[in-house]
């Protein structure tokens, strides 16, 4: 008997074996604190948007930043993430250029979108794999069909750079007390109030990235004035590096951002 093997199943499995493996090598080479979300030893939990994994290696808020001394965050800005995850749905994109790990997420970057209610759904492209992540299974799609598998037991490309887990990780509360309010500016069609974050704070999350010693930092996040949720969240580095780490929050509560379980 003979089995016929539909190479172009085999070639998408392959390219998105060798994503999945690209990105873990380069993850795993960050190292200790410097490494991003990412799962390892066992399933991930996740908890209002945000999916953490057994084992995994993540840096905490502790050494994200200086500690507060004194310092309060403004509400407004300790509640971003909370506020995101508050949102019903939104279309994200994250991108990133310069630092150590550019490559990792493409010069397209991340870019999808998040549904949290009713109940938690994404779907987003990178490079060149579009994958949905809804009711405890991943679909990668190929062609124009759709390969299920398993999840969350197979993390994807958005457990490390969603918007909410880059949140969680690189905007805590120790971050935010270092912010000061600028005006307010329309961003992303969105009326909202523009922040700069003070540099000093910055530098534990440059060397997270691998921005080279010696650059010029600036950070600023942009805050919904309706729904107070971040529209635009920047870190740049200048001079020895030419580093931008940038995510994009659009279509906030957009009847049209709808994810459906691919046809089987």
């Amino acid at each position: 008997m003979t089995r016929t093997v539909d190479l172009s199943t085999v070639s998408r499995a392959v390219r998105a074996t060798a994503a999945a493996v690209l990105l873990s090598a380069i993850l795993a080479a960050c190292g200790g604190a410097a490494s991003t979300p990412q799962p390892a030893g066992g399933a991930p939990t996740r908890v209002a948007g945000v999916t953490t994994a057994p084992g995994a290696v993540t840096p905490g808020a502790a050494s994200a930043a200086p500690a507060a001394a004194g310092r309060t965050a403004d509400p407004v800005l300790a509640n971003a993430l909370a506020k995101l995850n508050d949102l019903t749905s939104y279309k994200f994109k994250f991108t990133l250029r310069g630092g150590s790990y550019a490559s990792s997420v493409g010069p397209a970057g991340v870019a999808g979108t998040v549904v949290n209610k009713p109940s938690f759904a994404v779907q987003f492209t990178y490079v060149d794999l579009e994958i949905i992540e809804i009711q405890g299974m991943s679909w990668t799609k190929n062609g124009s069909s759709w390969d299920p598998s398993r999840y969350p037991g197979t993390p994807t490309t958005y457990d490390s750079y969603g918007p909410a887990i880059l949140l969680s990780h690189y905007f805590t509360e120790s971050i935010a007390a270092y912010c000061t309010a600028g005006g307010d500016e329309t961003v992303n069609g969105v009326l909202a109030t523009h922040y700069t974050i003070d540099p000093k704070v910055l530098t534990a999350m440059a060397a997270y990235w691998g921005v080279k010693s010696g650059a010029t930092l600036a950070g600023d996040i942009w805050i919904a004035k309706s729904g107070v949720y971040p529209v635009r969240w920047k870190v740049t580095g200048t001079g020895t590096d030419a580093f931008q780490f940038l995510v994009e929050i659009t279509n906030a509560n957009d009847p049209a951002n709808v994810i459906k379980v691919p046809a089987s």
